[in-house]
C-alpha cells in the first residue's frame, strides 16, 4: 500500500511542486487548520518568500492541494485496476482511507468544493469501473452503486474525525465492516442509492434549492 503522501502527490520528488506540496502535506498534520501561511512555510521547512511565490494565497495554496488530493485518488484507482480482480476496490478503499487517516488536519477543508468537474468525473468513472469488475468477479452485491462507495469513505472520514489521534487507525475497521457489507448475500436496502448526479451536488458542496 503506498504512503498517504504519494497519494495526495503522486508527481514524485523529481517534480518541484509535487515535492513541495508533499512537505506542506506534511506539515499540516501539526498545525492548526486556521493555521497562516508564515506557519504552514516554517513548518514545512521552506521559506515563506518559497511558498508565497508558488502559491500568493493560503486559498491558491489549498486549490493546489484539492488537486492533488484528487489526482491521487485517480492515481491509486488506476492503480488498483492492474491487481486482481477481487482486490481492486479493497485496494482502492484502503488506500484512500489510509491518505484521510494521515491527512487529519486538512479534513476540515471542503476539497470537493475546491474540485474542478472534470477531475471529480474522472474519479467516479475510475471507481465505477472498479465497482463492475468487483460485481463481475462476485464478491461485491450487484445492486450496489457508485454512491454507496462514496458514502463508505465519507463513513471512514467521519470515524477518523471522531476517533482523531485517540484511535488513529479506527476506520480500518469500519471499513473492514463495511466490506463485509459489500459481500453480503443478505445485503437489503431500505431506499434506493443517490444518483450520479445527487452524489457529485453532495461532494460539490451545491445545496438543494428551497
Amino acid at each position: 500500500m503506498p504512503d498517504a503522501e504519494d497519494v495526495l502527490c503522486p508527481g514524485g520528488a523529481d517534480n518541484e511542486e509535487p515535492s513541495l506540496l508533499q512537505r506542506v502535506a506534511q506539515a499540516l498534520q501539526g498545525l492548526h487548520p486556521q493555521a497562516t501561511m508564515s506557519q504552514i512555510a516554517r513548518e514545512a521547512g521552506v521559506s515563506p518568500m518559497v511558498l508565497y511565490r508558488r502559491y500568493p494565497t493560503k486559498d491558491a495554496l489549498l486549490l493546489a492541494l484539492a488537486a492533488s488530493f484528487f489526482e491521487g485518488l485517480l492515481h491509486c484507482a488506476q492503480e488498483a485496476r492492474a491487481l486482481p480482480a477481487e482486490q481492486q476496490l479493497e485496494h482502492f478503499l484502503r488506500t484512500a482511507g489510509l491518505h484521510l487517516a494521515t491527512s487529519r488536519s486538512v479534513l476540515p477543508y471542503a476539497f470537493g468544493e475546491m474540485s474542478l468537474p472534470e477531475q471529480r468525473h474522472q474519479i467516479y468513472a475510475a471507481i465505477a469501473d472498479l465497482l463492475a469488475t468487483a460485481k463481475e468477479s462476485g464478491h461485491v452485491h450487484a445492486d450496489i452503486a457508485l454512491a454507496d462507495i462514496g458514502a463508505i469513505v465519507w463513513g471512514m472520514r467521519g470515524v477518523i474525525e471522531c476517533a482523531g489521534a485517540l484511535v488513529p487507525d479506527a476506520w480500518e475497521r469500519h471499513l473492514d465492516i463495511a466490506l463485509a457489507g459489500l459481500a453480503s448475500p443478505r445485503l437489503a436496502f431500505s431506499r434506493p442509492p443517490m444518483d450520479v448526479e445527487q452524489l457529485d451536488a453532495v461532494i460539490s458542496g451545491r445545496r438543494a434549492e428551497d
